[in-house]
């Protein structure tokens, strides 16, 4: 399905898209920044995150024709994430298949890391000051910490005892981490500029 201005539906495009352009960025923290984009107090113009996410005029051989391509996709996932709203919808985590193997769990134990990486980054590319967090989104920030260290933990493990056990701690971990998105956005609600 292809990604348009009002319908994101495929995160597979967005990654060949990133792909074609030699983005350093991963989907995950392409996600944690635009997901602070719905919460910092002053949201940016989605351009401006453009830079971060690939170096335009480093693009490689990239042909005008597929930066579009990926601007488009950005746009899409950007309207798609920008339309969340908290308190009634669940959140979306980037679409990726992990291996139920140590490499597999490591992987997503460093998407996951990465994620509240740039939510974190962009609150601050977002102009959000101390003073601007709710006494509940403080405490989803400690939650975000909390779970990023335990996310380390895990992408240092040498092995993994029960890969059932494993796969259920990050379902667990991830429902924490919504969580506390969405604790964040809304705590910063009355911050909005």
């Amino acid at each position: 399905m292809v990604n348009t201005q009002t319908n994101y539906s495929d995160d597979n495009e967005t990654r060949e898209a990133l792909r074609k352009v030699d983005s350093e960025r991963t989907l995950h923290e392409i996600y944690g920044l635009f997901y602070e984009a719905t919460a910092a107090p002053k949201v940016a113009d989605p351009a401006q995150y453009v830079t971060m996410i690939f170096d335009v005029d480093g693009a490689g051989d990239a042909s005008e024709e597929v930066i579009a391509e990926v601007h488009a996709n950005l746009m899409s996932l950007w309207n798609f994430i920008f339309r969340w709203n908290p308190e009634e919808e669940p959140f979306y985590f980037p679409e990726t298949d992990y291996p139920a193997t140590v490499q597999g769990f490591r992987q997503r134990s460093l998407d996951n890391i990465s994620m509240i990486n740039y939510f974190i980054t962009g609150l601050k590319l977002g102009g959000t000051e101390e003073t601007d967090f709710s006494e509940d989104a403080i405490d989803a920030m400690h939650a975000l910490a909390e779970a990023s260290t335990l996310l380390q933990k895990e992408s240092e493990a040498k092995k993994t005892a029960d890969p059932k056990a494993s796969a259920e701690l990050f379902e667990d971990l991830e429902e924490f981490m919504a969580d506390s998105f969405a604790r964040v956005t809304i705590g910063l609600k009355d911050a909005k500029v």
